[in-house]
């Protein structure tokens, strides 16, 4: 009689987390497909198998990412983006590596256009805010997700390349420091937040493969329902701000966060926001885009609101946000007529 072999690691004893057997998003790309647990190894697992020596990065872009590509031993070069968030000024060189980044998932058809401007240097694509935009498949194109940031996982990262072998064999061990999602959950994210920050503290100087649990996590999105919030409260927003946002945007996006950008008030407004626990990143405050960005890029660094429009909340929750942000600027407004007067 033939040995059957076993198929699990045990049997019996009490039950795990219970999650069902779906799909991840990109499972379709599988063949083409690196799973991470940060967007920074991806990177960095990225510039060493392609051996790159130099990269074009943007002034305008997250400086820990920046300083760990520096940190892999690449030579940095900065460069500017327009209005358009599209690069100015970029040569397109042999032997060199140029970071487009698709600008808080509202850059699909810009990083197309931008990307048909290098045939010589190799292309990365950061996709970190665009988690639903398909990848631009082409030999010398490599596209990064981030999905950490789009769901309730404790780990997480895509790389997309029909060009390099995506062979990653350090699976993370997420139950070391995926404590506070479970506490999110039952108290609220600002409960968690040190906690938050302290595993992403452990993924920058870690890197690896994406972990067991974040992979069973993916698995059970429900993405079409993902979708379609984001891009419903991204339209509320894009509608209710469309008179006073000083930035062109698509008119649908499943996007990361709402850019609105207001040069005289949004700075203001953005602590008013947090001071209502109405929470906004600033992408980002670097030192080298301080000191040498362009007018439009540290307009965006000091004044662009980036509002929560993300799958917990509905219109309603829209609402509410839309009618904060138009008090704090009413405020301010009555403030300088007095002042003026």
């Amino acid at each position: 009689m033939s040995r059957i072999n076993s198929r699990k690691m045990e049997y019996g004893g009490f039950l795990p987390l219970e999650l069902n057997p779906g799909e991840e998003y990109y499972a379709a790309y599988d063949d083409w497909l690196g799973r991470f647990n940060s967007v920074k190894a991806a990177l960095d697992f990225l510039i060493r198998r392609l051996g790159l020596k130099k990269m074009h990065i943007p002034y305008y872009y997250c400086p820990s990412t920046i300083a760990a590509i520096k940190k892999a031993g690449i030579e940095v070069y900065f460069y500017h983006i327009n209005e358009e968030f599209l690069p100015i000024d970029l040569p397109d060189e042999k032997n060199s590596s140029v970071l487009l980044a698709d600008y808080f998932g509202i850059c699909k058809k810009k990083i197309i256009e931008a990307a048909d401007m290098f045939q010589n240097a190799e292309i990365i694509i950061d996709r970190a805010h665009g988690f639903f935009e398909e990848p631009l498949i082409r030999g010398h194109v490599h596209n990064v997700y981030s999905a950490k940031k789009f769901f309730g996982i404790p780990d997480g990262a895509y790389l997309i390349s029909p060009a390099v072998t995506l062979d990653v064999h350090m699976q993370s061990e997420a139950h070391e420091y995926a404590d506070y999602l479970l506490m999110s959950y039952e108290s609220g994210t600002n409960a968690a937040y040190c906690k938050k920050k302290e595993a992403d503290q452990r993924l920058s100087v870690n890197y690896g493969g994406m972990s067991k649990l974040a992979v069973g996590l993916l698995k059970n999105v429900d993405y079409n329902r993902v979708k379609k919030r984001r891009k419903e409260n991204y339209k509320f927003l894009l509608s209710s701000f469309s008179n006073i946002n000083e930035l062109k945007l698509p008119k649908i996006s499943a996007a990361y966060q709402f850019p609105l950008l207001i040069s005289k008030e949004g700075r203001e407004i953005k602590q008013k926001l947090i001071e209502e626990h109405i929470f906004v990143s600033t992408f980002w405050d670097g030192k080298d885009l301080a000191e040498y960005g362009n007018a439009f890029e540290i307009n965006m660094m000091e004044n662009a609101v980036f509002l929560p429009m993300d799958q917990r909340y509905d219109e309603k929750d829209m609402g509410y946000i839309v009618s904060r942000v138009k008090k704090h600027m009413a405020d301010i407004n009555s403030k300088r007529d007095i002042v003026s007067g």
